[in-house]
């Protein structure tokens, strides 16, 4: 039951219509977006070695980084949206370092490390994919907050629980085509809010 949760848990990630919305500055995306990712960008913030004091502050400039040039970014030269989001907060707390006032001095090599990113040591990459886990977990919450809670029950049973689509569809009353039409209309919406592998 797990593999099938985490296989279709990466299947949610091979839209891009969340970018797009986000370039044609849909409100309802951002809003939908600063939900989503601000855990993980505060997440990185932290390994950046962001002051913690600042965090709030410095996560606010990734924001409006963000909001500034997401028309720009662009898959073409494939780059990943998750990557680029992390180039901006290695550069805006590089920035905050560089600004800050001369008796604070920046922590030893924080500026230099914003032009090569450092290999992951093993421990780093478990509490990352737990901060992705968490992301995939927010996404599926706010699409459950959409959907009809007799629906997510039938894509819960049939999607993430693998049960038959007969047995689930024999449970709710329902044709196995709609347990299936169900489950594909939420994982449509959670494709929606998912990028690069999220």
């Amino acid at each position: 039951m797990e593999d099938r949760l985490s296989r279709d848990q990466s299947q949610l990630s091979t839209t891009s219509s969340l970018i797009r919305e986000l370039q044609a500055e849909s409100p309802e995306r951002w809003r939908t977006f600063v939900r989503l990712y601000s855990p993980l960008l505060r997440f990185w913030l932290g390994k950046e070695k962001a002051p913690p004091g600042h965090r709030e502050d410095i996560l606010q400039e990734c924001l409006a980084s963000i909001v500034s040039s997401v028309s720009q970014f662009d898959r073409v030269d494939g780059s990943s949206f998750r990557g680029w989001l992390r180039t901006i907060v290695r550069r805006r707390v590089a920035d905050f370092h560089r600004h800050r006032s001369p008796e604070v001095p920046a922590a030893p090599g924080m500026i230099e490390s914003v032009a090569v990113a450092e290999p992951k040591l093993a421990e780093e990459l478990e509490t990352e994919e737990q901060a992705l886990a968490d992301l995939r977990a927010r996404a599926l919450e706010l699409v459950r907050q959409t959907v009809d809670p007799r629906t997510w029950e039938m894509f819960w049973e049939f999607a993430l629980e693998s049960r038959p689509a007969s047995e689930v569809a024999k449970k709710f009353g329902v044709s196995d085509a709609g347990v299936r039409m169900a489950a594909g209309r939420i994982r449509k919406r959670l494709r929606d809010l998912m990028i690069d592998g999220d």
